[in-house]
């Protein structure tokens, strides 16, 4: 695991990086580093540092002439991004399954229930888009936690990074997640059970049924994007 960077270019990234990924700077919006530079008081140079660092991620865009910008969102990107992280994601699923121990079943039933809980709440207008992606992700983190092949699981925090950014965006999907919640459930008992064949068979299901989710509201324009 890479070193915590508490250097000022450091400190830039990790807020801009926040920032990027809570939708607080919203996919398309100019980053102007002056701006930038006055609200968050540290130095321009920082600033550019962690914008290229960000570019590197994919979660910033430079334009020719124009400077940087928070890089966009679309529907057929999303779709190419799931084709990524189910790439990544499923190898590791599976040797998390292979692995896990007695504390990794407990971690994942309490963070499993956590998130549910917390996209409950943000159904009911108690919390914001923002608390469930953290716990989902949590979720996540504790799934593959036990996968021992750490450049999948590097490559696979990358994409799910982007991926967050989407949940921030298109708040009719936490509603629609919900409605999932039979499939979540029953990929979990997969996955506790240790049948890999049906936790993967369940995870591009789910995957599936949220892309042509984010796909037909996108055709419809049934709702305004917006953030979180």
């Amino acid at each position: 695991m890479a070193m915590q960077d508490n250097s000022v270019t450091g400190r830039a990234y990790g807020l801009l990086r926040a920032e990027l990924l809570g939708c607080r700077l919203p996919p398309g919006v100019q980053l102007n580093i002056a701006a930038l530079q006055s609200r968050l008081q540290l130095s321009q140079g920082a600033i550019r540092e962690a914008l290229s660092r960000l570019t590197s991620e994919g979660l910033v865009e430079i334009e020719r002439n124009r400077g940087f910008r928070a890089a966009s969102v679309s529907a057929s990107g999303f779709k190419e991004l799931t084709e990524a992280c189910m790439t990544v994601e499923l190898p590791c699923l599976r040797a998390s399954i292979l692995n896990g121990d007695r504390e990794w079943e407990l971690n994942l039933l309490s963070t499993y229930h956590r998130a549910a809980r917390t996209l409950d709440l943000v159904v009911g207008g108690t919390a914001d888009i923002e608390a469930f992606s953290n716990e989902r992700q949590g979720f996540y983190e504790a799934l593959l936690g036990a996968c021992d092949n750490h450049w999948l699981l590097w490559s696979w925090r990358l994409l799910y990074a982007q991926n967050m950014r989407y949940r921030h965006v298109y708040m009719p999907l936490a509603k629609f997640e919900r409605e999932l919640n039979p499939t979540h459930a029953s990929f979990l008992q997969a996955v506790l059970a240790r049948d890999a064949d049906e936790a993967v068979r369940l995870a591009v299901e789910n995957y599936g049924a949220v892309t042509n989710f984010i796909e037909a509201l996108m055709a419809q324009e049934a709702e305004p994007l917006r953030c979180g």
